[in-house]
């Protein structure tokens, strides 16, 4: 039987099917079949997409200098024969990731590459590097751009005034600042049809900034994380003028002054808040999302708003959906609070009862003294992640079994750790209990 060579099968597709496969493979793999043949030589150059990549970037190396200095040059002249090899054919992504820039010459490489690729009607545009002062003007002149990532670690000084970006609809900040106002007043006004903004910040003493606000009437989905354990109430003081955000990620130290909320429009939001200060608030921010649909609270969320809402919290007419997390003892005042101001609430997950339960101090434990729930709730949805199966978890079921009326549904996720035997004979515990609901189906998954 005759064997078949695949690189001869492949010969037989056209050139544009070709480069179409190629565009599935990094910039770097794609060009390894240059070797195959002389028809292979060029054809990796005619992918839409290009990741032009700094293998120092990348790898972190511990070389010396003058070997550093050698990849990198390996590096450009690689990416310069690619462009060149390009003969002005359209561009899709460009991801170009680099160490650093040194002087003039090295900002003359870059600023070629992006111009290219920006001439080019390039719509992904993800650059990684150290300096964006003398490029920016053409970042944000283009009208072909669709989705845009900048980092990391650097100021950008001046937004044109003529910025202008009507294709832009996502776009990712990792700790880019701005200066003054000039990020919602000047660069999120000019993109006119963004959707999707993500910001990722690490504070620096260098780019400092009083108040940071985000405005747009276009943006949809929105999120922040402020990575910030310093003591400077005056650095970030956020602002979210976002009424058309449906979908909001907040991940923040709290400071003395809650952040301020348009979120109008809000259907799903999950915080992952932290303790920058003992009389953080957070009134205004809880306040702004008390219309959504479906919330999230990390472990660490619960904490806080545990104690800095000190028993008041708004009611949340609109709340249908509840990921509630905990590891600490302040889910016990919290959870009964965020139930009772939920009057319409159908689903309830828990992500893990059992370390809830270990929050507790001993003698709470002992006594089993259970999570008060409103006699008119109407869940009917209850999830229990991670069951380990102990008594104290099984003790908190069968009372949430007992006080549900509305309940259909219950699942049990069992942790991964569990057998099929102790799975079997956990879902047969549970089965034996009694319950308020004549209409429960017990899950054990």
């Amino acid at each position: 039987m005759e064997q078949l060579n695949p690189s001869s099968s492949m010969d037989c597709l056209p050139d544009d099917l070709l480069v179409q496969i190629l565009s599935f493979l990094t910039t770097k793999q794609a060009a390894s079949t240059s070797l195959l043949s002389k028809r292979w030589r060029t054809l990796f150059a005619f992918s839409p997409n290009l990741d032009l990549d700094d293998p120092i970037f990348l790898h972190h190396e511990k070389d010396s200098w003058k070997k550093r200095g050698a990849i990198q040059k390996k590096f450009r002249d690689f990416a310069y024969r690619t462009l060149g090899l390009q003969c002005g054919n359209h561009i899709k992504k460009l991801s170009l990731k680099y160490k650093r820039i040194f002087g003039v010459g090295g900002v003359v490489v870059f600023k070629h590459w992006i111009c290219y690729a920006l001439k080019h009607g390039v719509s992904e545009l993800h650059l990684c590097i150290d300096t964006y002062t003398h490029f920016i003007s053409r970042i944000c002149t283009s009208t072909t751009l669709v989705r845009l990532s900048l980092g990391s670690s650097f100021c950008i000084p001046n937004v044109p005034s003529d910025a202008s970006l009507p294709a832009l609809k996502v776009l990712f900040l990792d700790s880019i600042w701005f200066k003054d106002d000039q990020f919602s007043n000047v660069f999120l006004a000019a993109c006119h049809a963004l959707e999707d903004l993500a910001i990722h910040h690490k504070y620096n003493t260098y780019y400092s900034e009083p108040l940071y606000v985000i405005r747009s009437k276009t943006i949809t989905r929105l999120s922040v994380t402020i990575n910030c354990r310093y003591y400077v109430d005056r650095f970030l003081t956020m602002s979210f003028d976002t009424p058309n955000v449906v979908d909001f990620y907040y991940s923040d130290y709290l400071r003395r002054e809650s952040p301020q909320c348009n979120l109008d429009s809000l259907v799903k939001a999950t915080l992952d808040l932290h303790f920058l200060r003992d009389d953080a608030d957070v009134t205004n921010l809880i306040s702004g999302i008390r219309n959504v649909k479906t919330l999230h609270l990390t472990s660490s969320a619960v904490e806080v708003l545990s104690i800095c809402c000190k028993g008041r919290l708004p009611v949340f007419n609109k709340l249908v959906d509840l990921v509630f997390s905990s590891k600490k003892e302040g889910w016990k005042v919290l959870l009964p609070l965020l139930l009772e101001r939920s009057p319409n609430l159908k689903t309830m997950v828990l992500s893990s009862l059992f370390s809830m339960l270990q929050g507790l101090d001993g003698f709470t434990c002992r006594r089993h003294r259970f999570t008060r729930i409103p006699p008119n709730n109407q869940i009917k949805m209850l999830s229990i992640m991670k069951c380990q199966g102990y008594p104290s978890e099984m003790k908190h079921i069968r009372y949430f079994l007992l006080k549900m009326e509305c309940l259909k549904v219950v699942k049990v996720y069992v942790a991964a750790e569990m057998d099929d035997l102790k799975k079997m004979q956990l879902r047969e515990d549970l089965l034996k209990f009694p319950a308020a609901s004549s209409k429960l189906n017990i899950q054990v998954k």
